[in-house]
């Protein structure tokens, strides 16, 4: 899916034509880059908050650091750390990661990186364009000021992310009975 058949479909879902013209020239401008970074935002959320976006990369240590700016893409969390097929351990600081080997394969989560209209998203499987779409239209009426049909479109973003099967259900901890 491209970023521009997500916008299309947001501003459709929108009823706004004007908005949908701009939108199939190559450069973006006014309204139409507003739409853009709230695909952004959603984008970004939705990798974050529901459904990662994971990568497995294989790296040299030196003296047992590897530092983060080695990574293809900025990593949010560091799920795995693998020699010959083995889990290693491994501990986290500011700069980098700590393990003692001299190679790993990492499997990590990343933030998706910054798109243009041209671009493709980095979400896919689950994650719909119609998906993409409300959630660019509720972020929209929000940042527009149009309180009432930004709650209508984020319900229905919610429901979607419900419907999809990738809407992480918050923790709850059972009370505690004294018997």
């Amino acid at each position: 899916m491209t970023v521009r058949e997500v916008l299309l479909l947001a501003a459709s879902f929108l009823d706004e034509k004007d908005l949908a013209a701009s939108l199939a020239g190559s450069s973006v401008t006014g309204e139409a880059e507003t739409l853009l970074t709230c695909f952004n935002v959603v984008e970004n959320e939705i990798a974050l908050d529901d459904y990662p976006l994971k990568k497995t990369e294989t790296f040299s240590f030196e003296k047992g650091i590897l530092p983060f700016s080695k990574f293809s893409s900025a990593p949010v969390d560091i799920c795995a750390v693998k020699a010959g097929g083995r889990k290693l351990s491994f501990s986290l600081t500011a700069t980098g990661v700590l393990c003692d080997c001299d190679a790993a394969e990492i499997t990590y989560t990343y933030a998706p990186k910054k798109k243009g209209i041209g671009d493709s998203a980095e979400l896919g499987g689950r994650v719909s364009a119609r998906l993409m779409a409300l959630g660019v239209a509720s972020e929209y009426c929000f940042v527009k000021g149009m309180n009432e049909r930004a709650k209508i479109w984020g319900v229905k973003y919610r429901d979607a992310l419900k419907c999809a099967g990738i809407l992480r259900h918050p923790l709850s901890v059972r009370s505690r009975r004294w018997a």
